[in-house]
């Protein structure tokens, strides 16, 4: 008899301790609800705009860097297009110039040539008057020792023209 008196009280202290417990959590719910749960939720908000901007921000950041990679490729792609162009307008200067350098040599070389040629035609021409004066003096003065006289002037011009078509008739042949 006792124990079941034992047992009604404790199967009645079990039910009022879980009644107890369920209203206390119930006070606690209503309580967290009334003054937590809006700042909580605040809180979770903000934590998911700040996520959601930080994410917003780094697809931002990653479209501005792709797009900085394509304008940077772009710009090297240009910078290798301009220096092909530089490159091979150095090659045509450099051509050109080669050219124009040979050409120059090749006139100078002409012109020297020339240059020469005419020197050595005055020179011969020079020589040649010389020799013709030299032979006349020569052939005045054997033809003088010959005939052991004084030559009149106009003798002297014709021994002198004999002398030098002798000469050129020696000279053509």
């Amino acid at each position: 008899m006792f124990s079941d008196l034992v047992v009604a009280s404790t199967t009645s202290t079990t039910l009022g301790s879980m009644l107890f417990v369920s209203l206390s959590f119930l006070v606690l719910l209503l309580l967290l609800k009334k003054f937590a749960w809006q700042p909580v939720i605040r809180m979770l908000d903000q934590r998911a705009d700040k996520i959601s901007n930080d994410i917003d921000s780094a697809e931002s950041s990653r479209r501005a860097a792709d797009k900085l990679v394509e304008q940077r490729e772009s710009e090297l792609q240009q910078s290798r297009i301009e220096a092909r162009a530089i490159i091979s307008e150095a090659k045509e200067t450099a051509e050109n110039s080669a050219y124009s350098i040979i050409e120059n040599a090749k006139k100078h070389a002409q012109d020297m040539k020339e240059q020469a040629e005419k020197e050595i035609r005055i020179e011969r021409e020079k020589m040649m008057d010389d020799s013709k004066k030299e032979v006349a003096e020569l052939s005045i003065q054997i033809a003088s020792k010959i005939l052991k006289k004084e030559i009149s002037l106009d003798v002297h011009q014709e021994l002198i023209q004999s002398s030098i078509d002798r000469l050129e008739g020696d000279g053509d042949e």
